[in-house]
């Protein structure tokens, strides 16, 4: 197994190893808050039905799936890809995290 990559902050280079992670190119978004680039990311296979939107001048990170299930992770820190596994984005102050993996399943806990 590789070795887990851990990201300081939400940046491309970042947006880039979570596409990796789920074998999906990020598409950039034709609106941007602030004239830089917002990404998104539509997995296929076992994650079929996520899309992330990765906002890394908001260090943000909107993930929905089907059914109409959303979670938003606002003021994102630390972000730590498993490979063969899942993402995890943490929050820059406070503990919790929001995790994503490669066969779909969905979680966030903050606290």
């Amino acid at each position: 197994m590789s070795e887990r990559q851990r990201f300081e902050t939400l940046d491309e280079g970042c947006v880039v190893a979570v596409g990796a992670l789920f074998g999906a190119e990020a598409s950039v978004e034709p609106y941007s808050p602030d004239g830089t680039p917002v990404f998104r990311l539509c997995p296929a296979g076992a994650a079929d039905g996520i899309s992330m939107v990765l906002w890394p001048s908001l260090q943000r990170v909107d993930v929905t799936s089907t059914g109409n299930h959303a979670w938003v992770l606002k003021n994102v820190g630390d972000v730590e890809i498993i490979p063969g596994v899942e993402v995890v984005f943490r929050p820059a102050e406070g503990r919790g995290f929001l995790f994503v993996s490669v066969n779909g399943w969905i979680n966030m806990v903050m606290g």
